[in-house]
């Protein structure tokens, strides 16, 4: 019996010790490492215009924050209002309408009276009756074809707004110019890149981990970040690659980290403990 109990005493503490020895081993598992990487703005946009034109003014510079609908950059628009203009007038004509209408307001009248002398009287003609309702029905196309005229005028004019519009950029997104390629009197053509526009309120981390790392991670994971030259902040995942590196077997993750100050400069690099 006392030997069956040292032989359990000595199996339990084997165990014990052998929990003793995998313990720090656990701890060091569980040490954060510090991941490297640079930090990219959260959106950057390369702005241009859809129609080509000489560069009137421009009423923005690098390094000024603008707000999402702000004017940077206007073409000559001289031609362009011109147009609409003339659109606006061709639109508001209303005078072969009126006239149309007039017209066949006279002939709903005499065919009436035409057509009464003809059952009362016989002192008009068939022939003359018909020929007034085909006079009828010509007017009353004529009319209806100046109201499709009219229809047809607003949409023209609405395109010369657009138009007119297409002639000026417009911030897409608050943020800040880092670049103006174009400047006043200098011909862009259609599609050409004229200035850069970034929004710095807040920047992304983008580094590779091993997988297994990856793997206990998900989006919205808070991340501790130090910025080189800044300090601590708090990051989250937004972004983990679906797949690995072939060659390094490494997974590329995003981290976001807010700027609402604007002191944290994309391009910088910072560290992430993960």
């Amino acid at each position: 019996m006392a030997s069956s109990l040292t032989c359990g005493a000595m199996k339990a503490l084997a165990v014990t010790g052998l929990m003793a020895l995998l313990a720090p081993q656990a701890v060091a598992q569980e040490t954060p490492r510090p991941f490297e990487g640079v930090l990219y703005a959260i959106e950057e946009r390369d702005l241009a215009l859809p129609v080509a034109g000489l560069i009137a003014t421009v009423t923005t510079r690098e390094g000024m924050h603008v707000e999402q609908g702000e004017a940077l950059l206007q073409l000559d628009t001289a031609a362009a209002e011109l147009e609409m203009q003339r659109r606006l007038q061709v639109w508001e004509d209303e005078t072969a309408i009126v006239a149309s209408s007039e017209r066949l307001r006279i002939l709903d009248n005499q065919y009436q009276i035409l057509r009464t002398l003809l059952n009362t009287t016989g002192s008009v003609s068939q022939d003359e009756l018909d020929a007034l309702q085909l006079e009828r029905l010509q007017t009353r196309g004529q009319r209806d074809s100046s109201q499709v005229q009219k229809a047809l005028a607003e949409l023209e004019y609405q395109l010369a707004v657009e138009a007119l519009d297409a002639l000026t950029l417009k911030a897409p997104i608050d943020g800040v110019i880092t670049h103006i390629e174009k400047f006043d009197g200098e011909w862009v053509s259609a599609g050409d890149t004229v200035a850069t526009l970034v929004d710095l309120s807040a920047v992304v981390l983008r580094i590779s981990i091993p997988d297994a790392l990856a793997r206990r991670l998900e989006t919205g994971s808070p991340v501790p970040v130090a910025i080189e030259g800044i300090g601590p902040h708090e990051g989250v995942v937004t972004s983990i690659s679906p797949v690995a590196d072939q060659a390094s077997g490494l997974v590329g993750i995003d981290i976001e980290v807010p700027n609402l100050t604007g002191n944290i400069r994309p391009g910088s690099r910072a560290t992430a403990q993960l």
